[in-house]
């Protein structure tokens, strides 16, 4: 099947001329894409805005960054190891550009070897290269003049370090260092030596300002009409600064500061009236127009905001998904846009240039701005005894022959109207989906989000299993149930689902599964135990399923079932779905169905969008819409009733092969 190439990982230059991503490749390895977005470097200067795509030798723990000279860098990290490698590439001299509607074949200039030579007559220089220890490290676009960018480190004592990348040769240098952690680095003034920051302390992130010029920082004081929570851009033409504050009773708005010595809060009334979460994007060239994300629950619009008038429009898109980075040059506002059935893309939005009309788009972009020609899943609402909750729907759920229940990760994250290669890899084959933005998720409130603390696969749990018992009461006598799928925290709550309807189901995949929360957090690295910790993992629900851990439940497991779980997972250690493969064979007996835990060799906690991918994929999506061969139906076996009769039970006898481990280079 011939698939749409997938665009992750967006990065915009200091001043958004250029604009770079990672590319996933036919087998699902990844390459670095780059955009020359208003034509202002040979060969071709004036022309329409053309894209380069390198060699696929990148792994999601890429970073890619364009600098304002035209270059790419690069920052490849192994996970865990403190061991980075950052490349600096500059653009071919010569050969064909491809425009950004046809990006086959023309490479970056990288290290030289057959993966990465040129297509023209002239083949590229050589990358410069850098080996980096440190133990976090971030690419920020800005900088002094003769800088490339800058790179954020965080340090084992928690301290942070700011240097400055350089080439000729390539190197870090001139450290700035901060007593804490940082958030994002805003520029104050249009010299690249000025920021300011979120700073961490002990009460709190705090902003601080920040001099490279002499390396030095200092606290900000807090304005006395309310406090800043969080910076969220900037606009040095204008001197714009967009926060969220609150003016003294606790709820938070977005305010325009002015830090100094006199600190002052402005809170725009149309600014803060807009109906849903509002997340500055990026500021047009003068900071006089700043670009909104405005999302409410599973769906966002773009807006354009008139600072002066205090006047926000929608913009000419429709709804979908929009990354939180977008680029606003001369040249006019690119976005990351995505819906359902459109993979993330950057899309120029109109009347946005400084003069004339924006840089042209390509044919995938264009078409992305005529709301009429673009279907849009629509979005449903279900009812539980507690309240309701919304779903991303694709497909007719009532008629399809196979339903996917699918469930996020996070668990501090929610399904959008943005685009799921592998829900339009479902959809593309006949199925339909259901992904629920169930209790826990975000985007609904703080209530929404935070009644699973404490209570992980408790309230979530919950409405799962009202939506299984709504779907099969909807469908016809004979359908098949309902099929699960679950990434991460959704594959230990899709576990849980299965475990406490065991004949609710026809099939269960999980990705990245983990069992337990306690088990997770003595197992897991430092950064998920502090989720976990901020979650509180709470007192056993009594009821009847106990203890919300798979491995004491698998034998309640009557489906059959798939695990896919990369060996070199950095979130959720691969030995969470060894465990549950033990678990299950220790289960054995009559009533045990085919399941397959693999480990996926060289893979991350994405390994579906790693190299190998796309063959996972195809078997994954193969699983989930195999059928349902034994219709007929049959009694729970003594103690595993399921909780609610209106539950059909159905036995399955589904068989499914074995995925073969991926050995292919490590990503």
């Amino acid at each position: 099947m011939n698939r749409r190439p997938e665009r992750i990982s967006f990065r915009f230059s200091a001043r958004s001329r250029f604009a770079a991503c990672l590319v996933t490749t036919a087998d699902g390895a990844l390459a670095p894409g780059w955009w020359d977005l208003d034509g202002t470097r040979p060969p071709y200067a004036g022309d329409t805005p053309r894209f380069r795509e390198g060699a696929p030798t990148e792994t999601t723990a890429t970073q890619v960054l364009p600098t304002e000279c035209g270059g790419l860098l690069r920052l490849r990290g192994a996970a865990g190891s403190g061991r980075h490698l950052l490349l600096l590439s500059h653009p071919a001299s010569g050969g064909p550009v491809s425009a950004e509607a046809t990006t086959a074949g023309t490479p970056l200039a990288g290290p030289v070897g057959p993966a990465s030579a040129g297509t023209g007559p002239e083949a590229p220089a050589p990358a410069e290269c850098l080996s980096v220890e440190a133990r976090g490290l971030r690419l920020v676009p800005g900088g002094p003049r003769g800088t490339l960018a800058l790179a954020v480190e965080t340090a084992h004592d928690g301290r942070t370090r700011v240097w400055r990348v350089r080439s000729a040769p390539l190197r870090l240098s001139d450290p700035v260092t901060l007593p804490g952690r940082v958030t994002a680095l805003l520029p104050l003034d249009g010299t690249g030596c000025r920021y300011v920051t979120d700073l961490e302390g002990p009460d709190g992130y705090r902003p601080a300002s920040l001099d490279l010029r002499d390396g030095t920082w200092r606290a900000l004081p807090s304005p006395p009409d309310g406090r800043i929570h969080r910076l969220l851009l900037s606009a040095p033409a204008s001197g714009l600064l967009l926060t969220a504050s609150d003016p003294g009773d606790g709820r938070l708005r977005i305010a325009r500061a002015t830090l100094g010595n006199r600190p002052r809060l402005d809170f725009p009334d149309r600014l803060n009236s807009l109906d849903g979460a509002v997340l500055p994007l990026a500021a047009d060239p003068a900071g006089e127009r700043v670009a909104l994300r405005v999302s409410r629950g599973a769906q966002a619009r773009l807006f354009l905001y008139d600072v002066a008038a205090d006047r926000p429009r929608p913009a000419e898109l429709p709804p979908g998904a929009f990354h939180p980075l977008a680029g606003w040059s001369e040249g006019g506002l690119r976005v990351v846009y995505a819906a359902p059935d459109r993979p993330a893309d950057l899309v120029g939005v109109p009347d946005t240039a400084a003069h004339g009309a924006p840089a042209p788009l390509s044919r995938a972009a264009s078409s992305a701005l005529d709301a009429s020609v673009t279907p849009h899943a629509p979005t449903e609402w279900f009812a539980t005894p507690s309240g309701r909750f919304e779903a991303v729907r694709r497909g007719d759920w009532r008629t399809a022959p196979t339903v996917v229940v699918a469930l996020h990760g996070g668990p501090e994250d929610h399904w959008t109207l943005g685009h799921d290669p592998v829900l339009a890899r479902l959809s593309e084959a006949g199925a339909a989906v259901v992904a629920p933005n169930q209790r826990g998720s975000t985007g609904y409130g703080r209530a929404h989000a935070e009644a699973i603390h404490g209570a992980w696969g408790v309230p979530d749990l919950a409405d799962i299993r009202v939506l299984v018992r709504t779907l099969t009461e909807q469908r016809p006598p004979d359908a098949e149930p309902p099929v699960l799928l679950g990434t991460s925290y959704g594959g230990f709550l899709a576990l849980l689902a299965v475990c406490a309807d065991p004949y609710a189901w026809a099939r269960c995949a999980v990705i990245a599964p983990f069992l337990s929360a306690r088990g997770l957090r003595e197992r897991s690295s430092p950064a998920v135990r502090a989720l976990i910790d901020r979650h509180g993992l709470g007192e056993p629900p009594d009821d009847g399923l106990g203890p919300r851990d798979v491995e004491l439940l698998a034998h309640r497991i009557r489906v059959p079932l798939l695990a896919l779980h990369g060996c070199d997972d950095p979130v959720v250690p691969v030995d969470e779905t060894r465990r549950l493969r033990r678990a299950l064979t220790r289960a054995g007996g009559p009533e045990r169905v085919p399941h397959d835990c693999l480990d996926i060799a060289g893979a991350g906690h994405h390994p579906l969008q790693e190299r190998g991918g796309a063959e996972l994929t195809d078997r994954l999506v193969g699983f989930l819409t195999a059928g349902f061969p034994d219709r007929r139906r049959a009694p729970a076996p003594p103690g595993l009733t399921v909780a609610d009769a209106a539950v059909r039970h159905r036995p399955s006898s589904a068989v499914f092969g074995h995925i073969t481990h991926d050995e292919r280079t490590p990503s």
